[in-house]
């Protein structure tokens, strides 16, 4: 069985629209799906319509981000099986949505000083226009960077937009945001909205063990197993060859799948599917892992 249970969507940082989303999940015979778009709800009730016409089990998600804390950064929580109509959940996705919209304002203010000491030719891009090209409220900085890279290439400066998340995280350019929720909140909030907590991609941190182990004693219930071949933001991951990177992708799995074990937590697969590189949907019956816990109750 294929399933995927963490993608994204042009309502937040994903290339593909909705119902363009569920067609390339149907093409790669994905039967259990979850739309996971940061802050932000917005994929539904749309995408039940589409699921239905192309025969996709469809469960609602979300994806919050965490504050740094405990020397944990940037740790990301799914929440499955949530009431889309719980209103504490509503409410909290407003607050990060615009405190997200907040942030990455500065940034592009960041960005433009940055860009203008080092190319005589930029010229200041401005925030409405990269609003221009996202469908939904949530923005992010691969907006941000596709827009810099765009307009980049037309006054004749070579900046890959792979390579604007480095020039993001440089002091003077980086910025946080106003309002942030910690792990904790992460999971009541979820909680509180009928759904599930869902730890994302684990290997991605740096202190796998100690993060798995704050999110179970915090209520976390579920982890997932991830495709992490074309994880391009774990850098020894980028470097290797693409046969390789499918070695590492199974080691990785099976370290969660032992965490899960040693937490009793469930797991679930996906793939962060955002629409650049690879395609959606994890094959589970490879690694035999029960994902029935994502049926049931589902209204």
């Amino acid at each position: 069985m294929i399933i995927d249970t963490h993608v994204h969507t042009t309502c937040s940082d994903g290339k593909a629209s909705v119902p363009e989303l569920m067609r390339i999940a149907a093409e790669n015979d994905v039967s259990i799906l979850s739309i996971t778009d940061h802050d932000t709800v917005d994929a539904y009730p749309d995408a039940f319509k589409y699921a239905a016409r192309y025969d996709v089990c469809l469960v609602p998600g979300v994806e919050l981000s965490t504050k740094d804390e405990d020397g944990h950064k940037d740790v990301h929580i799914v929440g499955l099986k949530i009431d889309l109509d719980d209103s504490s959940l509503r409410e909290e996705l407003e607050k990060l949505a615009f405190a997200r919209i907040d942030a990455r304002k500065k940034l592009l203010d960041n960005a433009n000083k940055y860009l203008r000491e080092k190319y005589d030719q930029w010229e200041p891009l401005e925030f409405g226009d990269v609003k221009k090209t996202v469908f939904g409220n949530v923005i992010g900085k691969p907006h941000i960077a596709r827009a810099i890279a765009s307009k980049a290439k037309l006054v004749g400066i070579d900046i890959p937009e792979e390579d604007l998340y480095e020039i993001f995280d440089l002091p003077g350019v980086k910025t946080g945001k106003s309002y942030e929720l910690t792990m904790e909140q992460c999971i009541s909030l979820i909680k509180g909205a009928g759904g599930v907590p869902v730890l994302a991609h684990p290997c991605e941190y740096r202190d796998m063990d100690a993060v798995v182990e704050k999110f179970a004693r915090l209520g976390g219930e579920a982890i997932e197993i991830c495709k992490y071949r074309y994880k391009t933001k774990i850098d020894h991951v980028r470097v290797l060859d693409p046969k390789v990177r499918l070695d590492i992708e199974r080691k990785y799995n099976k370290k969660t799948i032992n965490a899960a074990n040693r937490y009793r937590l469930n797991i679930t697969a996906s793939s962060d599917y955002h629409g650049r590189v690879g395609e959606p949907g994890m094959d589970i019956d490879e690694y035999g892992i029960d994902v029935s816990w994502l049926l049931d109750g589902r209204r």
